[in-house]
């Protein structure tokens, strides 16, 4: 959730646990089950007892004319810029001589881990610094050696990775963790998902460590994330676990605890158990600049054939890169969409006008944009949202979602538009989380009282409710902007007053 309560969920929450239940009462605690006042536009099946297209079948295009899908997958490609696309997709573990200005993290990296061949203790580890520095590059290049050097000892040293964005809780974190194990051991997980305690997952985790592994080291990457439904952030109970696993795991062989973050006062932010129980070595990881993203795209040029690459290609792309805090993860993203452009006008070779129009694309505004292209009914939530956020008196942070309702209500009865259910409301509002356009949160009001669903958007309400008025059917709300301003002060009047 970031900082304040970023969420990276899917369009629903994923257990029953999570619902909230439903009540005509836009104050008590809101549902985010399934829609069920909207039709069902998702059916696969043919009701009229037809049969399904035959996919290799024509495909009408916009023009009125037919493409055969299965040609168009057959066709060679004639030619491409590519000769190993792969080398300029961020998420490669590339080799260690592909690594480039970050000799001092490097080292004390190898330094920590050195250790694991031994067989003697290894430390664990904070990689902090800004998106696309060389974090979780460098932590998987070096463990991938350290894997293959183990192996020639004929030992077997496991390395199990997660990304915090996408559990949301520590339960569903350390089955994550199971399933990384198992899937690298080629076993069954021996744990369902659902059903059992965090506890039973985690002792079946730790069994898979004591049949299997010599030593382990567990990578939480983006471990901010986890910060879960409650006050305090799911990510401490993790961390209290997993610094503890050699002692409650019973392992004899080395374990490290790696926590990768782009918050530099992460270990501020622990509990008072997680900080007494996790002491890592703090491994600052600071931005590129123009000369080292030059040379980290130099050093993926064999990823393209030889002179596909214009003479200034590399340069423009490094200084497109230093202006985004030298990230270069975006950097290495945008070399490769400027070689997708060349492509796709089949030209052999990426010039300096594709990089312009690759970075032009990249600077879009994806999550407007993205605004612009949902159903009525969800930017008529979005905007009851924005314009909650933007005429509160105080324009707080986290939106109430019933004072948000009240004001969808409103809105819908200007626009002569269907109203819909408050949990088809919130569904309509949580869903757009999956795009970055906002994040949630359930507060607790108090033991045996329920909890609240609030909303924060990303981006100023002001800009949201105007790319939606862009739309004819929104358009006129611009001249209800005094009487919606009065109905939401009103409606959070009421809200503070019962809360």
């Amino acid at each position: 959730m970031g900082r304040e309560g970023r969420r990276a969920g899917s369009n629903h929450p994923e257990d029953e646990e999570d619902r909230e239940s439903s009540s005509a009462d836009p104050e008590t605690p809101e549902s985010t089950g399934e829609d069920v006042d909207s039709p069902n536009t998702s059916q696969t099946t043919f009701e009229n007892g037809s049969d399904p297209v035959d996919s290799s079948q024509e495909a009408t295009n916009g023009d009125g004319g037919g493409i055969s899908i299965r040609d168009r997958l057959q066709t060679e490609s004639s030619g491409g810029v590519f000769a190993n696309k792969d080398l300029v997709r961020s998420d490669t573990i590339i080799d260690e001589d592909r690594i480039v200005g970050r000799d001092d993290q490097l080292g004390r990296v190898v330094d920590n881990l050195k250790p694991v061949l031994q067989n003697e203790g290894i430390p664990d580890m904070l990689l902090s610094g800004p998106s696309g520095t060389g974090k979780s590059l460098i932590i998987h290049a070096v463990c991938k050696q350290i894997v293959e050097l183990c192996e020639s000892q004929d030992k077997t040293f496991g390395v199990l990775s997660i990304n915090c964005e996408g559990p949301k809780t520590a339960d569903r974190a350390v089955y994550r963790l199971v399933k990384a194990a198992a899937n690298d051991l080629g076993v069954d997980p021996g744990v369902p998902q659902t059903g059992v305690s965090t506890d039973q997952k985690l002792e079946r985790l730790y069994e898979l460590m004591r049949e299997y592994y010599d030593g382990v080291i567990f990578i939480l990457d983006e471990i901010d994330m986890l910060e879960g439904p409650y006050q305090e952030a799911e990510y401490n109970s993790l961390i209290y676990q997993l610094s503890r696993a050699r002692k409650l795991a019973d392992f004899d062989g080395p374990i490290s605890l790696t926590t990768i973050t782009n918050y530099a006062d992460f270990m501020k932010d622990l509990n008072s158990r997680a900080q007494s129980s996790y002491n890592p070595d703090d491994i600052f990881f600071d931005d590129y600049d123009a000369t080292q993203l030059r040379s980290i795209l130099h050093n993926r040029r064999d990823a393209f054939k030889p002179e596909s690459l214009a003479d200034d290609v590399i340069p423009l792309v490094a200084a497109f890169g230093s202006q985004t805090h030298g990230d270069a993860r975006k950097a290495i993203d945008l070399l490769r969409w400027a070689g997708e452009l060349a492509e796709r006008r089949e030209g052999d070779t990426v010039t300096e006008t594709d990089v312009r129009e690759a970075q032009e694309k990249y600077t879009e505004n994806r999550k407007l944009r993205h605004i612009s292209g949902i159903s009525t009914q969800k930017k008529l939530s979005i905007y009851a949202v924005a314009a909650t956020a933007n005429y509160a008196r105080e324009h707080p942070e986290w939106i109430p979602a019933g004072p948000a309702f009240k004001t969808y209500q409103f809105i819908a009865d200007t626009m002569d538009a269907d109203q819909y259910s408050r949990e088809t409301f919130v569904n309509h509002v949580t869903e757009q989380s999956t795009y970055g356009v906002l994040d949630f949160e359930r507060r607790g009001k108090g033991r045996g009282r329920g909890v609240h669903m609030y909303f924060s958007l990303s981006e100023d309400p002001e800009t949201i409710m105007e790319t939606i008025r862009e739309d004819s059917r929104f358009e006129d709300l611009a001249h209800e902007e005094a009487t919606i301003s009065a109905v939401v002060r009103e409606r959070l009047k009421q809200f503070r007053s019962k809360n």
